[in-house]
């Protein structure tokens, strides 16, 4: 017959392993809902630009409604879901893999965006200084849905890194 050698343990009272502190689960509650303010606010900003690249397209280039709504959407969500996509990049392989089409991309259809809000807030106002003023407004929107989008997103993904 085996004799076992079997050793027992001891065991801790009130063991704390795999629990997480209170402070810190209400810091990265925090950390979350700010996220998704931040990603209300970017949405809000975004179906703003969406009506104006619209407003400047139709302007432009006399196409139907549908037709200006759907570059409008192509350039605005295209350059957000290319951010979106290049945060969420697991590897910095990968990363440097679609940077090369992301970057630039992300950069003309910025640039294409802020052309086209500053047009569509210009046109309507009187007066040079105020078409100025229109302009740059119009020309923010697109600078403000990227770092709201960048900053979103960072938040976000690093409460979920952290494996809450």
């Amino acid at each position: 017959m085996a004799t076992a050698n079997v050793i027992p343990l001891k065991t801790l009272r009130n063991a704390t392993i795999g629990r997480r502190s209170t402070s810190a689960t209400k810091a990265i509650r925090r950390q979350t809902m700010a996220a998704a303010g931040i990603g209300l606010v970017a949405c809000t900003v975004t179906a703003l630009s969406l009506h104006h690249l619209a407003d400047g397209i139709m302007l432009v280039t006399k196409a139907p409604a549908w037709e200006a709504w759907a570059e409008g959407t192509g350039i605005d969500l295209g350059f957000v879901s290319m951010e979106l996509a290049t945060i969420a990049a697991t590897t910095d392989k990968l990363r440097k893999a679609i940077g090369r089409y992301t970057k630039p991309a992300i950069a003309g259809t910025l640039a294409g965006s802020a052309v086209m809000n500053a047009f569509a807030f210009g046109m309507r106002a009187d007066g040079y200084p105020m078409i100025a003023a229109g302009a740059l407004l119009g020309a923010a929107i697109p600078a403000l849905v990227y770092c709201l989008t960048r900053i979103g997103a960072a938040m976000y993904v690093d409460c979920h890194a952290r494996g809450w």
